[in-house]
């Protein structure tokens, strides 16, 4: 497969020729996959042969710039090799090769390259790879001129003849398309209709109206605007173009204007854009079709949106899809089928539970037996195939929708069987209604895929699963059985199952939290005849309660909630250990459609029936005593068990009857599911074959194509050898001028040596003479040094330069001394700031202790009155007035002992006390008198810093001690009694005599 290029250049890599060294593996194809700039190409399936012969080339086109960015970047490419088993399905990988792009040049040279982290580790197979650039110019200008002519001149143009529209030339654009857009549903529309005009006459309808390639389209008229109800119709039209036109003549186009209208009056539009139908470069046209569906809101004529929670809108879904593929038009069938009425869906009806013998249920009455039979029918629905049933979702979401037909699990309805003698309800019995609380919930699992882990060898398992929650006790199986080894991961055929329920929000929240729902792993093993349990994964219900809702709206306007949540869990084993076999993906979809509506449901009135045969029998056993010689068979027990029997036997073969009516259902389902299956398998047949032709073609095409390249090569080669001869003339000539050129060079650097060494000799002779210059200059100064010392030392001995230094000492301690006389002072003021923010904090806190110990003594006051009133009330007792005089004398004189031990504990206590004051005080008038002493010794030994005319520092400190005193004082914390306040006046008074002094 090759992809041409916009501009001048063309990436391509190639596999040439074969591989080597590969095992063989039968019912094995090897497929080689090269991912570059996003884009993922893979190789046609070959043989797994020990020489697989690969000769396919696959390309990318690039521009200029994108070739050198992707140098600059070192852009490299993986190529990676599977082997595909052609019966499991099972894409394994084998090992990759990395690819430098640097290394692609315009020469087309292959290499043999050994596959990295390969699975076959002793045969070490290797892969042939050629990478090279190519030139595509003339493609290329045709291309440019085309998408220049189809931007001013792109149009649908009607073919008659072929019933198709023409977009873009006729040459290049030859595949088939086919576009169809059908309006699905509507919802809210009574909110366009303006309350200020008259509503239209019903008879009209409302409708919705667009237009598609000039062609005029009116959906079915509908009258019920609240719950509009019609049928989806599907308009198509068939386009002649290709995927590069027709994605830039979506790009230019504006989108579909739907309009809302009754008649000519239109009330509202929505726009649906077309630009994004097709993205430029994808392919996923080519294997399904591309469907752009959602909800458009409808604006009124003067584009204003409605204001409200639920605006009206209507589902369109727009489908492109190339005309080979033949299976399109059935899916987009069976999708809007689905979205149109999920009630047309033929279901299988299984409401009957068969017991093994038939004399279980005709032991019972015939009351009884009815009875047992609805309740069977309503309890134990079974799981059926519906492919009809299954929402837009489900299908979008299988990966094998062709192949497997998803198993969905129905309540059927219940039908209450007539008596055979014809005892019919009627309207009129009693019967009890069922509240509106319960919902209708659809449950869908899906078992995607499973990969093993530990698994030694190649299993054959299948999955089982069974939660009686859903209605069904059935157990659910996958089939058919599917290979697995370890390492690989394998996609489970007919996974899907759905299942439809009625319950409670809280009864569903309790249950999924409470009972979870386990997956057993099963392995078929054909030799035992047996299947074995190999492991088995716990599925947590409850993660869908967390997981977000989305808005869904079923075909009849039904509006829901929609919970998805993937994940992906490990399957144990089923052993004691608990090992991590293998990992299972699974999708679980949680679908609320909201309350069921009210339902009545008849009870049966067998009471009378119930109680009538003991009465008939206690009446035949009197009738008995009295006629004791009348004939048996002409007594009521008799007659009673005779009819008894006739209705057994009726019973019996109503029974057979529908037995055998199921049988012939079912058969006739089953053939009309094979004849379906062989259509089916008849379309693919026919597409495969289609394909196969086309695949030809291709591959004829190829075949000329290389043709005409190898004669290319041909020419290309004689100009190689051309100019192969022209450049080794040219390098002998060449040759030849740089000879001559060396030897100029050479006769020239011999002489500028020569020169050069002249120059060295007479260098030398001046090093030499500078050197004995520089000996005699040393000489000199160490003379000089020598006499500087000494007239330096001479100097130093003078007393002037002694005073000098010993000035330059002093100066230099003064000013530290300032320094730290400076730091003193301000950290004093910061202490004494301090220190009265301190004694105003006491103050506050001794007033606030004041405040609080008068509130308690108040307290206490009130409590004695109360305990003084309870007293005198106790002392009106006499019958426990002598008790109590007797005790206050026992507890008074009981405190007279107490107070009396108290007081010889804390006199020693006291005492103890008291020296320690004392010593206290004495330490302190010690410290005192040290301080005094220090005083008088600094003014001894620094007489005229304190005996100064002045007296200025004796003064100062006086002023500050005052101050103190007064600060303190001010508080209101201390007075003059106080130690501290005492200690400050003779600190005073000590300053003032010595200053007199």
């Amino acid at each position: 497969m090759t992809f041409r290029t916009k501009r001048k250049r063309q990436h391509a890599w190639k596999l040439k020729n074969e591989g080597r060294s590969f095992p063989k593996r039968p019912h094995h194809k090897l497929i080689i996959d090269a991912k570059f700039d996003g884009e993922l190409l893979s190789t046609d399936p070959v043989n797994h042969t020990s020489k697989p012969s690969i000769t396919q080339e696959l390309a990318w086109q690039l521009t200029k710039k994108g070739l050198q960015q992707h140098r600059l970047h070192r852009s490299s490419m993986k190529i990676q090799c599977y082997a595909y088993d052609t019966q499991s399905t099972v894409k394994e990988m084998i090992g990759y090769v990395l690819l430098d792009f640097r290394a692609a040049t315009m020469k087309q040279a292959s290499k043999w390259y050994p596959l990295l982290h390969c699975k076959y580790m002793k045969s070490k197979p290797e892969l042939q790879l050629g990478l090279y650039l190519d030139h595509d110019v003339d493609e290329v200008k045709k291309i440019e001129e085309m998408q220049t002519n189809l931007t001013t001149n792109l149009r649908p143009i009607l073919d008659e003849t072929g019933s198709f529209y023409q977009i873009g030339p006729v040459d290049c654009c030859q595949d088939i398309f086919i576009l169809a857009v059908t309006i699905v549903y509507a919802s809210n529309l009574a909110l366009l209709i303006p309350a200020a005009i008259p509503l239209p006459d019903n008879s009209s309808g409302y409708s919705f109206y667009y237009s598609l390639f000039g062609n005029n389209v009116c959906s079915e008229t509908f009258t019920d605007l609240i719950n509009p109800k019609f049928v989806p119709e599907r308009a198509s039209v068939k386009i002649r173009s290709n995927l590069d036109v027709l994605c830039l003549f979506f790009a230019n186009q504006p989108g579909i204007q739907v309009h809302f209208c009754c008649e000519d009056i239109s009330f509202g539009h929505c726009e649906v854009p077309l630009n994004t139908l097709l993205k430029p470069g994808s392919t996923e046209i080519f294997m399904r079709p591309v469907v752009l569906e959602g909800d458009y809101t409808l604006f009124t004529p003067n584009k204003t949106k409605v204001s409200t929670d639920s605006p009206p809108v209507v589902g369109i879904s727009v489908a492109l899809w190339k005309e080979e593929m033949k299976n399109v038009k059935e899916v987009i069938d069976q999708q809007q089928t689905v979205s149109e009425a999920p009630k047309k869906s033929t279901e299988i009806k299984s409401d009957v539970n068969y017991s093994d013998t038939f004399e279980d249920k005709t032991s019972l009455d015939p009351s009884s037996l009815q009875e047992s039979q609805n309740t069977k029918e309503t309890q134990n629905p079974k799981p059926v195939l519906d492919a009809q049933t299954t929402s837009n979702t489900q299908i979008s979401s299988k990966k094998d929708n062709s192949k497997a037909v998803p198993a969905k699990t129905t309540t059927t309805t219940t039908e209450v069987e007539k008596n055979s003698k014809g005892n019919s309800e009627s309207s009129s019995q009693p019967h009890v209604v069922i509240p509106a609380q319960f919902h209708h919930f659809t449950f869908s699992i899906d078992l995607t895929s499973i990969a093993g882990n530990q698994i030694t060898n190649i299993r054959l398992v299948f999955l089982r699963y069974v939660y009686p929650f859903f209605g069904s006790a059935a157990p659910i199986l996958t089939h058919p059985p599917v290979k697995i080894s370890k390492g690989t991961e394998v996609f489970l055929p007919h996974s899907f199952c759905a299942f439809d329920f009625a319950s409670m929000t809280d009864q569903l929240h309790e249950t999924f939290l409470s009972v979870p729902l386990f997956v057993e792993v099963w392995e078929r093993d054909r030799n035992l005849s047996k299947d074995v349990l190999l492991g088995i994964c716990r599925l947590p219900l409850a993660k869908i309660l967390t997981a977000e809702k989305t808005r869904i709206v079923d075909s009849s306007n039904g509006n829901g909630w929609r919970q998805v949540h993937k994940d992906t869990l490990v399957v144990s084993s089923a052993d004691e250990g608990k090992q991590k076999i293998a990992t299972l993906t699974v999708v679980l979809t949680l679908e609320d459609w909201g309350a069921i509506h009210d339902q009545r449901i008849i009870l049966n009135d067998t009471s009378s029936q119930v109680h009538s045969v003991p009465q008939e029998n206690s009446n035949t056993n009197a009738n008995k005593l009295k006629n004791p010689e009348k004939d048996l068979r002409e007594t009521k027990e008799y007659q009673v068990a005779m009819e008894l029997e006739i209705w057994k036997e009726a019973q019996k073969q109503k029974f057979e009857n529908e037995l055998k009516q199921k049988e012939i259902s079912y058969m006739r389902v089953l053939a009309d599911e094979w004849k379906k299956r062989d259509r089916e398998r008849e379309v693919v047949l026919k597409k495969k074959l289609s394909e196969y032709n086309q695949l030809e073609e291709t591959l004829q095409k190829a075949l000329k194509d290389l043709a005409k390249k190898e004669q290319e090569l041909t020419a290309k080669e004689k100009e190689v050898v051309q100019l192969r001869n022209d450049q080794n003339r040219e390098h002998e000539r060449k040759l030849a001028e740089m000879k001559e050129a060396s030897q100029r060079l050479q006769d020239d650097c011999e002489h500028r040596i020569q020169l050069e060494r002249v120059k060295t000799s007479e260098y030398e002779g001046l090093v030499s003479k500078y050197k004995q210059e520089l000996l005699d200059a040393e000489k000199r100064y160490t003379a000089l040094s020598k006499e500087f010392s000494i007239f330096k030392e001479q100097e130093n001995s003078k007393p002037e330069v002694r005073l000098q230094s010993e000035i330059n000492i002093l100066t230099v301690e003064k000013v530290e001394l300032e320094k730290k006389l400076d730091n003193a002072l301000k950290s004093k003021i910061h202490y004494k700031q301090q220190w009265g923010r301190a004694l105003k904090e006491v103050a506050r806190l001794k007033h606030r202790e004041q405040v609080t110990a008068k509130a308690q003594l108040k307290k206490q006051q009130d409590e004695l009155e109360q305990i003084k009133l309870r007293y005198l009330a106790n002392e009106e007792k006499e019958s426990i007035k002598s008790d109590k005089l007797e005790l206050e004398v026992i507890k008074n004189e009981l405190n007279k002992i107490r107070l009396a031990e108290e007081q010889k504990q804390h006199q020693p206590q006291q005492q103890q006390q008291q020296q320690q004051q004392q010593q206290q005080q004495q330490q302190h008038l010690l410290n005192q008198q040290h301080s005094s002493q220090v005083i008088k010794n600094q003014m001894g030994q620094n007489p005229h810093s304190y005996h100064n005319p002045s007296n200025a520092s004796l003064d100062e400190h006086v002023a500050r001690l005052i101050e103190e005193r007064d600060i303190l004082l001010r508080t209101g914390v201390y007075t003059s009694q106080d130690k501290i306040i005492a200690e400050l006046d003779q600190q005073i008074k000590d300053i003032v005599a010595l200053r007199n002094t």
